[in-house]
């Protein structure tokens, strides 16, 4: 297996659609609807190839804080991770990971001192391993809800 991250070619983005709409029918997290192609034109999306099947992708933007909280300081360059899937059958081959690292490089690059994500999952337990763990990131907030009648 070979495992190559990049950002996505024009031609490529219709099978990243393909994939987010994989990502909504999957159902494993609250919320999730799948993005149109003019909706990848306009985002830095990169994509996980094995050999040259495309098994996942992320999306983010950079974005400049507009006032200073507990975490960050007006002014400062943030890259915000707005999305990133990986096709079930490819997972827990450190896919997530690398496509992570990879938007973290671009960010340094584009001189980001920060990075965040909002990240959903019903298996919360296992989202937090994997951003905590594995991405060393840092819990800042839960959004919680209670249904009721």
């Amino acid at each position: 297996m070979e495992l190559t991250i990049d950002f996505a070619r024009i031609e490529e983005l219709p099978k990243v659609v393909e994939l987010s709409k994989k990502f909504e029918l999957e159902n494993c997290c609250n919320g999730i609807i799948a993005d149109d192609l003019e909706f990848f034109k306009s985002q830095n999306v990169a994509v996980a190839k094995v050999d040259t099947k495309i098994v996942g992708y992320c999306y983010g933007n950079i974005l400049t804080k507009t006032k200073t909280t507990s975490f960050c300081n007006q002014g400062e360059k943030s890259f915000y991770i707005e999305e990133i899937y990986i096709e079930k059958k490819y997972r827990n081959r450190k896919i997530g990971l690398a496509l992570f690292k990879f938007m973290e490089n671009y960010a340094i690059s584009n001189d980001c001192s920060l990075l965040e994500t909002t990240a959903v999952s019903k298996d919360y337990l296992k989202l937090l391993s994997f951003y905590i763990n594995k991405l060393d990131m840092k819990f800042l907030s839960a959004s919680l809800f209670k249904k009721l009648n």
